[in-house]
């Protein structure tokens, strides 16, 4: 689904990394794959405002700070970010300063601020409700194909 939702924009390309991983996948593991596959790039986390609230719980989350920054893309329906004890030393605002930086900060952006998020669709699918304005068409298709959230 994500090469079909990103099959325009040629400058993401989606790897199947996790997809293919024998064990567990944790974001840290991710971001370590990466980080050997490309030493000298900056590796940036894109995370939803959702599962941010519950980062400082994530499994190794100071190590993924260590190696990586973290835009947190907000939603019309979703604060507190901003007050996630331990975090205040890594926050960013100033998205050039962050974009020049390799690792150990955090932005919260609200550029692309949405309602949407993959727990509200698949409870669509499960209703019977429609999708089709939320996801590409690909998506949508290749949902109902493959009878996925039923």
């Amino acid at each position: 689904m994500l090469k079909n939702a990103t099959f325009n924009h040629t400058a993401l390309k989606v790897s199947n990394y996790e997809v293919e991983s024998i064990n567990t996948s944790f974001s840290i593991d991710t971001i370590r794959y990466f980080r050997n596959l490309y030493p000298n790039e900056n590796i940036t986390l894109l995370v939803g405002a959702d599962n941010f609230l519950n980062f400082t719980r994530w499994h190794k989350y100071r190590e993924i700070l260590m190696m990586a920054n973290i835009i947190v893309l907000s939603r019309d329906n979703n604060s507190g970010c901003d007050n996630i004890q331990g975090i205040d030393n890594f926050i960013e605002e100033d998205i050039c300063l962050f974009n020049k930086s390799k690792c150990e900060k955090i932005h919260f952006s609200d550029k692309y601020k949405s309602s949407i998020s993959s727990s509200m669709i698949r409870m669509s699918v499960r209703e019977n409700k429609s999708i089709e304005e939320y996801v590409t068409p690909e998506n949508h298709k290749y949902i109902k194909d493959k009878g996925l959230y039923k």
